[in-house]
């Protein structure tokens, strides 16, 4: 295993598209060796989590295949539907949850990164919380998926793990639930700070979010991550705008850390991105071939809703960073913390040099805390 906690693992990484329950999630897992050869690396087009047949303004023109280019993580080495690789294991699951008008796969860089390296991850589509959701809300005359229930759809993919079956059956005696990491953006991250109390769940790390985590039996360690520059979530001062759909919101992402369960029961860290904006833990900031990232193709092409999201529209949460911010580098700050933290308590690794180092091993790094 790399000692760069940013470096992908020793694993090719394989992925699942499952049901559970009400849930559509993105299963991806260590694969076993050389069972990639021939395969063709999975990609996504993020036109699939648009509403179907939304009413459109009479100025409305369909988006181009040229304009919505297909969508991979960083690096790539992806592939749908390979084998498990059952001579290692049980894994450790980390469970994530995407913030408001996303999707799936939208971090689907960092989410292969754990999986390269010894993890199971399910990242879920959460009904009410996802862009066809929230477009359809904001009255583009389309139906949501549904009511949100981010507890019960936590409890449900637990549960499907404890007793796999089904499309997740392959994980039956491959995934050890008495260690399970959350991780979420943004709303993502409220909803997981406040999921500490799940059985099993030992690590929570809230990305771009101001909720604390609170004590609980079995929870070991806690890490803020956030862009220092973060235009929705406050990182250190005044008020946040997402603190409006945020339970138990502070006022800052520092304010937050400092209100949650610490020593000497819980380990607890706080990363700052430098210029780092909100969407800096996500692969979202990515352009296509016109270089027009996602929210200005839709308005481009005049899209229902997008002005009208969560109030505050879909541009304002569209925070990429400040100065030039370079997404790429976010996510890989993102992944070097998450992961040392991670792999610390999932795994019992000594992560304790690339704490030491976390500024010198990424420069972008302005800030970080660990409490004593």
């Amino acid at each position: 295993m790399p000692d760069d906690t940013s470096a992908r693992g020793p694993w090719v990484v394989g992925v699942k598209t499952v049901h559970i329950g009400r849930l559509t999630v993105e299963v991806t897992y260590p694969a076993a060796a050389g069972s990639e050869a021939g395969k063709q690396e999975t990609t996504y087009d993020v036109r699939d989590w648009l509403p179907k047949n939304p009413t459109q303004a009479s100025n409305f023109t369909p988006i181009m295949d040229s304009e919505s280019p297909a969508v991979k993580p960083v690096g790539g080495k992806l592939f749908r539907d390979l084998p498990l690789d059952e001579t290692h294991g049980p894994y450790p699951v980390i469970i994530f949850m995407h913030g408001t008008a996303s999707f799936r796969i939208a971090s689907g860089t960092i989410q292969t990164l754990w999986a390269s390296r010894g993890f199971v991850v399910l990242a879920a589509d959460y009904p009410g919380l996802m862009l066809a959701d929230q477009l359809c809300s904001a009255g583009c005359g389309c139906q949501a998926s549904g009511m949100a229930d981010y507890p019960g759809d936590f409890k449900a993919q637990v549960d499907a793990l404890k007793a796999p079956s089904g499309e997740v059956a392959f994980l039956m005696g491959h995934v050890d639930t008495n260690h399970i990491g959350f991780s979420g953006h943004s709303v993502g991250g409220c909803t997981v700070a406040a999921s500490a109390g799940t059985q099993g769940a030992s690590v929570i790390i809230p990305l771009n979010s101001t909720a604390p985590t609170a004590a609980s039996t079995g929870l070991k360690s806690t890490m803020y991550i956030s862009g220092m520059a973060d235009t929705v979530f406050a990182y250190k001062t005044g008020l946040s705008l997402g603190n409006a759909v945020c339970p138990m919101a502070q006022n800052a992402v520092n304010d937050g850390y400092n209100a949650s369960a610490g020593p000497p029961d819980v380990k607890k860290r706080l990363v700052g991105v430098t210029d780092g904006g909100h969407l800096t833990p996500t692969d979202l900031c990515q352009k296509n071939a016109e270089g027009n990232n996602a929210i200005t193709v839709l308005h481009n092409h005049h899209y229902c809703g997008v002005d009208a999201v969560a109030i505050v529209g879909l541009p304002t949460l569209f925070d990429c960073g400040a100065n030039g911010f370079d997404w790429q580098v976010g996510v890989k700050d993102v992944g070097y913390a998450s992961t040392a933290a991670f792999e610390e308590t999932l795994q019992c690794r000594d992560r304790t040099a690339a704490f030491a180092n976390i500024k010198t091993a990424n420069p972008t790094i302005g800030d970080f805390q660990e409490a004593k």
